[in-house]
C-alpha cells in the first residue's frame, strides 16, 4: 500500500487571507477549527502560520518567500554602496589634481 502524495498547491495572498477570514468565520458559526480546516484542505500548522504571519502586519506578508521590502531594501543597500564608491573614486581624483597643481 503505497500513499500518493497531493501535488503541492501554491496560493496567493488573497487567498490565503479570505481562506482564514471564513475558516474564523465558520468557527463563529459553530463549526469546530478542525472541520473548518478539512473543509478547506488546510492543516492546522499551516493555518497557525497563515495567522501569524497575517498579525505581523500587513496582508502582504502573507506572500510566500520574502516581502517587497527585503528586495527593496537590498536594492537601496546596492545602490547606496555604488554611489559611495563613485564619491571615494572622485574625491581621490580631486585630491590627485590637487597635488598635480600644486593647489592648497
Amino acid at each position: 500500500m503505497e500513499k500518493t502524495r497531493k501535488p503541492k498547491r501554491f496560493f496567493t495572498p488573497d487567498q490565503k487571507f479570505n481562506i482564514i477570514q471564513t475558516i474564523e468565520a465558520d468557527v463563529k458559526k459553530g463549526l469546530s477549527q478542525g472541520q473548518a480546516l478539512e473543509k478547506h484542505g488546510i492543516g492546522s500548522s499551516l493555518f497557525q502560520k497563515w495567522r501569524k504571519q497575517l498579525a505581523v502586519g500587513v496582508r502582504s506578508s502573507l506572500r510566500n518567500g520574502k516581502s517587497p521590502a527585503d528586495k527593496n531594501l537590498k536594492q537601496l543597500e546596492r545602490r547606496i554602496a555604488k554611489l559611495e564608491s563613485v564619491i571615494l573614486s572622485q574625491a581621490q581624483l580631486i585630491a590627485d589634481l590637487k597635488k598635480e597643481t600644486n593647489w592648497d
